[in-house]
Order: C-alpha cells, then sequence, then structure tokens
C-alpha cells in the first residue's frame, strides 16, 4: 500500500536526520512488530552507529535514563538543582547521545512529561553534535500537542478511508468469488471493521462465514484469534451499528445493480411501458416518462397483465422489487436475497 509505505519511509528519514518523533495511531498499529522490524532495519542499513533501546510505560523520562544510561559516578554528579534534560544535554562522557530509544507510551500523564523531557534536551543540546533520537509510541485517541524539535508522524493521518478500501479491494481480488460478490465483500469489509487493517484481514480470511454474517463473525474472531503481535483485537460496535452498517454497504454496491437493471428493463420493455403512462404509483407520484418509472410500477404493471414477461423476466423484477423496497425502508438484506441478484 503506497501510503503505508510512505508512512515507513518518512518515518526512517526523520530517524536518519536524527529527529525525533511521537509515533501515533489512535487504534492499534496494524502488523505492529513488522512495522518496527522494518523500521529498524531501514535505518541500520544506513546508520550503524546507534543502536535502538526499548523502554515501556516510563513515568518520569529522567530518573529512568539517568539509571540506565549513566554509570555510576556520572549518577552521583547529578543535582536536584539541574533538570534531568539539561543534564544531560550538557554530558559528552554518556551513551545516551549514541542511541535510538523506542518508548512505548502508556498515559496522557506519560506522554506529556516525555514530550517536555525531549523538547528540552533537543534544545540544550544545541546542533552539531551527538544527540540521542526519541521515537516515543502513543496509541491513544485525540491530538497530540506539538512540542519544538519534535516532529508527529501519525497513522491516522496517511492511511484513510480510501487506503482501507483499496487494502480490502486487493485481498479480495484472490477470492474464488464473482466480480459482483467480490464488490460487496469490499464495501461490506470496509464498512463494518473500519480503520482495524488486521481485523479487516480476518474477516476476509473468512470471507464466506462473514458474508452471511458480519457481527457474529467477528464476535468469533474476537474471542478465538489474537493480532500479529499477540494483543487482543477490540470490536465495540453493537448489533445494531453493524446491521446500519451492512445497510450502508449495500446502498453502495446493491443498490447501483438494481437501478442499473431498472433502466435496462425499462430500455427492453420501452414500447410496452409507454402504452400505460401516465401512470400514478402507490405513493401519487404520476409518471410520463418510461426512465421514470419505479421498480414497483413496473412489477404492478407486470401483475396487471400489461407487459408479456416470461417467467424467468417476472420472477428477477419481483426479485429486484422486494430487495428495493427493503433497502429503502433501512432494512439490510440477506446474503441469500444479495446472491439472487447476481445474474
Amino acid at each position: 500500500m503506497p501510503n503505508a509505505f510512505a508512512f515507513i519511509s518518512d518515518i526512517v528519514e526523520c530517524l536518519l536526520s536524527e529527529k525525533s518523533i511521537v509515533l501515533n495511531c489512535s487504534g492499534d498499529f496494524p502488523w505492529y512488530s513488522y512495522m518496527v522490524r522494518n523500521i529498524k532495519e531501514w535505518v541500520k542499513q544506513q546508520n550503524s552507529t546507534k543502536r535502538f533501546e526499548c523502554a515501556s510505560d516510563v513515568a518520569d523520562p529522567g530518573a529512568y535514563l539517568l539509571k540506565e544510561f549513566c554509570k555510576e559516578g556520572k549518577r552521583a554528579e547529578y543535582r536536584p538543582s539541574k533538570s534531568y534534560a539539561k543534564f544531560f544535554a550538557e554530558s559528552d562522557d554518556i551513551v545516551l547521545h549514541e542511541r535510538y530509544l523506542w518508548i512505548k507510551i502508556r498515559s496522557k500523564e506519560q506522554l506529556e512529561a516525555w514530550l517536555k523531557f525531549v523538547s528540552e534536551y533537543i534544545k540544550e543540546r544545541g546542533k552539531n553534535k551527538d544527540i540521542a533520537v526519541f521515537i516515543l509510541e502513543w496509541t491513544g485517541k485525540g491530538g497530540v500537542l506539538a512540542k519544538k524539535g519534535i516532529k508527529i508522524c501519525s497513522f491516522d493521518e496517511y492511511l484513510s478511508e480510501y487506503d482501507r478500501f483499496v487494502f480490502c479491494t486487493l485481498a479480495a481480488s484472490a477470492i474464488r468469488e464473482r466480480s459482483f460478490i467480490k464488490n460487496y465483500l469490499t464495501e461490506l469489509v470496509a464498512n463494518v471493521v473500519d480503520n482495524d487493517i488486521e481485523l479487516c484481514a480476518q474477516c476476509l480470511e473468512n470471507y464466506r462465514e462473514f458474508l452471511r454474517d458480519p457481527y457474529v463473525t467477528i464476535r468469533r474472531i474476537t474471542d478465538e484469534k489474537v493480532r500479529s503481535d499477540g494483543s487482543e483485537f477490540n470490536f465495540e460496535k453493537s448489533k445494531s451499528e453493524v446491521d446500519h452498517l451492512i445497510w450502508l454497504a449495500q446502498i453502495r454496491s446493491v443498490y447501483p445493480v438494481l437501478e442499473e437493471y431498472r433502466e435496462d428493463f425499462v430500455q427492453k420493455n420501452k414500447m410496452e411501458i409507454a402504452r400505460q403512462l401516465p401512470i400514478t404509483s402507490s405513493y401519487g407520484e404520476i409518471y410520463s416518462n418510461p426512465e421514470d418509472v419505479e421498480l414497483g410500477t413496473l412489477k404492478f404493471m407486470a401483475d396487471d397483465g400489461r407487459m408479456n414477461l416470461n417467467q424467468k423476466e417476472y420472477d428477477r423484477l419481483k426479485i429486484s422489487k422486494e430487495a428495493r423496497n427493503k433497502l429503502s425502508h433501512l432494512t439490510p438484506l440477506t446474503l441469500d436475497e444479495v446472491k439472487k441478484l447476481d445474474v
């Protein structure tokens, strides 16, 4: 995916330029271990002088770094009258400046503490000196306030609804189904699952079950499977919310098929339809032009013997009219009803 590739590339460019970053995502990073491994490998290929160090859930950046990256003698030199950030910045004899520090942030308070520390450290360290590069990983909702010297790399800003749809389209392309079902599946997964790309992939792996009952399938996946990094899937939508999203997917993928069928039917039977006009629909709408006649009125004409249709043509008209009515009343079609429209 081009934008996912750009996300990784821009992170690597920042690290190689010795720019500290906030690595942000409102949910879970898809294929997290793969992402981290790629970033580290790409950086190491072009800069072997700095080592990566990782830490998690650190509330006091200065105290942690003093303990982990300063020898005992150096630790003894620290005095509380000077900030940790200034103390480290003025010390050329510590290994901290030779590290990429990947810090997993667990709370807003930790994020604020690290942002304040890193920004001050960068300012005090100045230019033309070896400098530690920080990757502050924050998977939480809400914007991150920018701090001088720290770039924000937000996954949400790189990957949009369009990228999610393209991913689902590419993944569905290998499935052995007709194009109509592939298109419907793509819309269904992209609408129901939203931005959780790993969960999208799981639903596409179980596409037959997902097509029949998206909500039950997702619940089974969240109960039985985990992400690539071992963490749990999280899906908070209710059954009614999922039903509405199924309906929305059908409006986008099935409804146009119904309209195309109606237009083809009118063109094929235009002369017979025109002879019945003007006609008033059950909703009081007057049709004077064959192209404007809706499926309900077309079926009424067929039921009244005003059009000469064979059984197959009549059955297709009836199925299409019923599907159109359900969608118009905000009711999603079953998979069997959707498949009947694929002719």
